[in-house]
């Protein structure tokens, strides 16, 4: 009776499971209201595959083992999408390296990470949590030839000169930072630093609109951001004809930046003018949740494809 009692609440596990991932299904790119984000979001493909899986193994109905049939089949293929094995190019002249990464408030006390947010042109780091004005000091000596601006749990380093900026977010809705900076190689160019709150019941539309106005399709803005969007949101529609994921370019491995190295999520993304393209893209493990993404940009000129 015991194990009746058991087999009936596994095979209960697995039917929720692979509903709640049809559900995430069905709403993948339809995040337009609060229950179809938050089932789309808790449902990243790895997710729906082990759902899909569990079920197949567990249920014995036809339909239900149709259903998850097509469950792993449709995750396999958006994870197969995913992943790439790219033959990266070396970094040439006139390359620009533009890096994103959430701390999360771990940078203080993990300075073995602080030599690698110096290996770019344009480092912005989020959830950065406080720095004493040693630590902060000890900071800017491991990281030479950075100039950095500190806003509220945010930073921007540029290997070059900062030359104004100003906030542009709302609170406790997504913070916005639009920064001019100048690059010896490049000269002057507009770099955003995007952090959206987590929470999928906060409307994302108010933080996509006002990161898309801030962008003023400049072709030559480069945004870096922890978004807790994925890039497949309906969100993204109106970014499309200006800006392009910088995410989606060569790499070699997984595509997502989110959680502890598993490809869970592409949260942290790099969305660039269409003056840009993306040549490589690299993620690197630190102590935080999140990994680094860095991107290697070359200029386009206008009117090439």
């Amino acid at each position: 009776m015991k194990r009746d009692r058991w087999l009936r609440l596994i095979r209960f596990v697995a039917i929720a499971g692979l509903l709640l991932a049809w559900a995430g299904i069905i709403f993948r790119g339809r995040d337009t209201t609060i229950f179809a984000a938050v089932i789309y979001y808790a449902t990243p493909w790895l997710l729906r595959l082990i759902a899909g899986l569990f079920a197949l193994l567990v249920l014995r109905h036809w339909g239900f083992r149709l259903m998850a049939v097509t469950c792993l089949l449709v995750s396999f293929l958006e994870g197969w999408h995913s992943f790439r094995r790219d033959e990266l190019p070396p970094l040439v002249a006139g390359d620009l390296r533009a890096s994103i990464y959430n701390a999360g408030r771990t940078l203080e006390a993990d300075p073995e990470t602080w030599p690698a947010l110096a290996d770019t042109d344009l480092m912005a780091v989020v959830e950065t949590g406080d720095f004493t004005g040693e630590t902060w000091q000890s900071f800017a000596a491991a990281t030479p030839g950075m100039e950095w601006k500190r806003f509220s749990g945010t930073m921007l380093g540029v290997r070059g000169k900062i030359l104004s900026s100003e906030s542009l977010g709302i609170r406790n809705r997504y913070k916005c930072y639009r920064i001019r900076v100048s690059l010896p190689v490049h000269g002057e160019l507009t770099v955003i630093v995007v952090d959206v709150e987590s929470s999928p019941v906060l409307p994302r539309g108010p933080a996509m609109a006002g990161v898309l106005a801030a962008a003023s399709s400049d072709p030559r803005v480069i945004v870096l951001g922890d978004f807790n969007t994925p890039p497949e949101s309906r969100w993204y529609q109106h970014w499309r004809p200006t800006l392009t994921l910088a995410n989606d370019g060569p790499r070699r491995g997984f595509r997502e930046t989110w959680a502890y190295g598993f490809p869970l999520l592409t949260l942290d993304q790099i969305w660039t003018g269409n003056l840009w393209q993306a040549v490589s893209t690299e993620k690197i493990r630190h102590r935080s949740d999140h990994s680094q993404l860095k991107v290697v940009l070359e200029p386009r000129t206008p009117g090439q494809s």
